[in-house]
């Protein structure tokens, strides 16, 4: 079976959120247990997911545990997510992985819209669009 890639000339956006970024620690998940730590850091993070920018990406479809360590509050985040596309070839200007949250809860919800709110509010006081 062939993995989803995206194609590395154009984001779906047709550009990245600026400034979303968070550290984040996943594993994968399976019925026979988990694998090894890893550390990353999102490039771009929303209430529906994030591209986890690792050289070594997890095959679509993988389950991961994550947690989120939002910026400022030092609140931490912990949720699954799926592996949905990756980025791992020469054309790619990041390797890593999309992810899709699974199960987000109300004030996990909140506290990650609270990080994205002062986003906006230190784009809109410095005159940047």
């Amino acid at each position: 079976m062939a993995h989803p890639k995206r194609d590395g000339g154009r984001h779906f956006r047709g550009v990245a959120r600026p400034g979303r970024r968070a550290e984040v620690r996943y594993r994968s998940v399976d019925a026979h247990g988990s694998g090894p730590e890893q550390v990353a850091e999102t490039h771009n993070i929303g209430i529906g997911g994030a591209f986890v920018v690792t050289p070594d990406p997890e095959p679509p479809g993988t389950i991961l545990a994550v947690v989120i360590t939002v910026p400022f509050s030092g609140r931490s985040i912990s949720v699954r997510g799926e592996v949905r596309w990756i980025a791992d070839g020469d054309d790619d200007p990041l390797h890593g992985m999309g992810v899709r949250f699974l199960g987000l809860q109300p004030d996990e919800v909140l506290a990650l819209n609270d990080y994205f709110a002062s986003l906006t509010e230190t784009l809109d006081h410095d005159g940047v669009d």
